[in-house]
């Protein structure tokens, strides 16, 4: 009897609040553990880095180093410290997880979502200073290959890889300004504007348009470069036409994105209350 009544008292409680006892809890602890050492690597290489500016600014001034070497140098350093401080939000955030997980603390959306938005915007930010670099890098390339100091193939591929940025970083908008939009539908009664709701959400979705847009662009772009480099004899006709199979599919999915936003913009109301009755 006694023994039914402790298996009883074990399915209501968790055996401890060690987060070792809870295998998703105890995944979770290990990516924490991976995150703080990969947070102490970026630390110590933008110290390093934050000293190497130091003496590149020096020789750059007596023009003993190019501008690109010293915008290189400049971005390496941007890139280092903006991850260090995404992978401290996002190690906030799996701490928070993993206390759910181990039953420490209750869930709770408000708090799930601003830390999570939290993250991307560190995201966002390391996305701005890849665009940043590439748009310098491009500049550049466009320049040598009006100079024909470089080919076109080199040129497309600078090209390619400032969209591959510019869309990243449009995919960040859209995150924030989705995430933003389910915090502020799990906001209390008294904070909850609904307005502001259905604001973010149109906000979301021209963000998604935009990612969509450069993602065709760019699509397009490469089918192009690739017609060209099939007048050279390089390319054949089949390989051409996986070519444009992208521009289609890259097409259908912007026409899908602009139907929602246009739907969205026709709204002449607020949507219904999206808030849950309950937490997490």
């Amino acid at each position: 009897m006694v023994s039914w009544i402790l298996l009883a008292g074990l399915l209501v409680e968790p055996l401890s609040s060690d987060a070792d006892q809870f295998p998703l809890a105890l995944h979770r602890a290990m990516e924490i553990d991976q995150l703080d050492r990969e947070i102490q690597t970026l630390h110590d290489s933008v110290l390093l880095k934050q000293a190497q500016i130091v003496s590149t600014q020096r020789l750059a001034q007596r023009g003993l180093v190019s501008r690109t070497d010293l915008e290189r140098e400049l971005a390496a350093l941007r890139h280092d410290e903006a991850q260090e401080a995404e992978c401290k939000a996002y190690r906030k955030l799996k701490h928070y997880e993993r206390d759910v997980m181990a039953n420490i603390i209750e869930p709770d959306r408000v708090q799930a979502s601003t830390l999570l938005l939290d993250w991307i915007k560190k995201q966002k930010a390391t996305a701005e200073v890849d665009v940043h670099y590439r748009e310098f890098l491009l500049k550049q390339a466009r320049a040598l290959f009006q100079r024909k100091v470089i080919g076109r193939s080199e040129f497309d591929e600078a090209e390619q890889r400032a969209n591959a940025a510019t869309a990243t970083l449009a995919l960040s908008n859209a995150r924030e300004a989705q995430v933003s939009m389910e915090l502020a539908s799990h906001q209390d009664a008294k904070n909850y504007d609904r307005a502001q709701y259905q604001q973010l959400k149109t906000s979301y979705l021209k963000a998604r348009v935009s990612y969509y847009e450069i993602v065709a662009q760019g699509a397009k772009s490469r089918l192009a470069s690739a017609q060209q480099r099939s007048l050279r004899g390089v390319l054949s006709t089949d390989q051409i036409s996986l070519f444009e199979k992208a521009v289609e599919d890259a097409q259908a999915a912007l026409k899908l994105e602009t139907s929602k936003y246009k739907s969205a913009l026709e709204q002449a109301d607020p949507p219904t209350d999206p808030r849950p009755s309950a937490k997490m």
